[in-house]
């Protein structure tokens, strides 16, 4: 295989994401056992240092405590999480042309011949994504080359955290595919494992010298697609076109000047984005039934609050009125504040949103024709010349929205 005449699959897998992202907020944290999931009540997202110590995913936060006194506890902080995703996303971008948000924390891109020749070399380009990853935003990922999806995603595991595995030739795949457990081959479920360990294999490079017929005999087709991918037979594209409307989440932030510590500008300037982010959903059909937001100080440190809302919406009244109290009470007397953010979770294209029995539903969404009428009011003549009255205090400028795709 020669890597100057066929295209490339990188895959992008960041490192304990949620964990990572706390402690890019919070370096005092940094090489300590550190676990997310406080708000919950179970281990979500573990560090490395923590699983060291033995804590493992859904774990009871109580039982942690009790036997692991050391380990750091923290609650969910959505916000931040879906910001430093978009962000790697942008940067991935930037630097290749097909890029697919497969999850909060992963992504697959196509690496051409002509991006390995502008940027020297495959390794290059791939630590040059890297490290702009992680002087960004202080977060690790590992990161897999090879020629197929399967075999990218494989090669991205086996060097956590802060890996770089490329798998160039026949012999580095089939090194990968020795070192890699059964078990650990993204697509194969438990119930499948222990059907493929009685036939003798132990490890995805047992499991692609297997028998073809006999796979495609005994199994479903994607198990035999699977292992025709680990043999660098490409059957799975990246898509970089994914429909907006599958989207789970939609964020818009903005930092504004000068900072403030009075409260009703800083919700003001909150109001305009989740104007913003509602406008984003109205136009993609698209409604919330939950919201996070954030505001960030001037020493750039977070506060963030979550909200169930009462139906699913894209009206920014319901919205407010809901996140109202709340952020109330994550505000600190005389913090100035200098951005603010909210994130729409849980979307839903609203043709699919539940009815409920008395008809609230129905009659929050006959509400949204005003709603929409000035989405084509500011469509038509400026996006401040209509606003809310909680958001006259707001600065109205330019906003740095964010609305990113594909969040699943």
């Amino acid at each position: 295989m020669s890597i100057s005449s066929e295209n490339l699959f990188l895959h992008v897998d960041g490192d304990s994401f949620f964990v990572s992202c706390e402690v890019s907020q919070h370096p005092e944290y940094k090489g300590k056992p550190v676990i997310v999931g406080e708000d919950r009540g179970i281990a979500v997202a573990m560090s490395y240092e923590a699983k060291s110590l033995g804590v493992t995913r859904g774990m009871p936060i109580f039982k942690i405590k009790k036997e692991f006194p050391r380990v750091i506890i923290l609650p969910h902080h959505f916000d931040l999480y879906g910001r430093i995703s978009s962000g790697v996303y942008d940067i991935l971008v930037s630097y290749l042309e097909q890029v697919e948000q497969y999850s909060i924390d992963e992504c697959f891109a196509v690496v051409k011949p002509s991006d390995i020749r502008l940027a020297g070399s495959a390794e290059k380009l791939a630590n040059d994504i890297k490290n702009e990853i992680k002087n960004s935003f202080g977060v690790t990922y590992s990161l897999g080359l090879a020629r197929t999806k399967v075999l990218a995603k494989t090669a991205s595991k086996l060097n956590k955290p802060n890996g770089l595995v490329l798998l160039l030739d026949k012999k580095d795949e089939e090194e990968a595919l020795k070192k890699t457990e059964i078990d650990d081959v993204w697509g194969i479920g438990r119930r499948t494992v222990p059907r493929l360990r009685n036939m003798g294999i132990k490890t995805a490079y047992d499991f692609v010298h297997y028998p073809s017929e006999q796979i495609k005999k005994y199994f479903s087709e994607p198990i035999y697609i699977l292992q025709k991918e680990l043999s660098g037979e490409n059957f799975y594209e990246v898509d970089a076109d994914a429909d907006p409307r599958d989207q789970k989440s939609i964020q818009s932030t903005a930092t504004f000047r000068p900072s403030s510590s009075d409260s009703k500008i800083i919700f003001a300037e909150l109001s305009e984005n989740v104007e913003r982010a509602c406008e984003h959903a109205r136009g993609l059909g698209l409604m919330s039934n939950a919201v996070s937001f954030f505001v960030k100080n001037t020493d750039f440190a977070y506060r963030s609050g979550e909200s169930k809302l009462p139906l699913y919406t894209n009206n920014p009244s319901i919205i407010l009125n809901t996140i109202e109290n709340v952020f109330k009470k994550i505000l600190q007397n005389g913090e100035k504040i200098r951005s603010t953010g909210i994130t729409l979770q849980n979307l839903r294209r609203s043709e699919e949103v539940p009815r409920d029995l008395f008809g609230m539903q129905d009659k929050s969404e006959s509400k949204s024709i005003i709603e929409e009428v000035s989405d084509n009011i500011r469509a038509k003549f400026g996006q401040n010349v209509l606003k809310r009255a909680s958001s006259l205090k707001g600065e109205g400028r330019k906003r740095g929205n964010s609305f990113p795709l594909g969040k699943k």
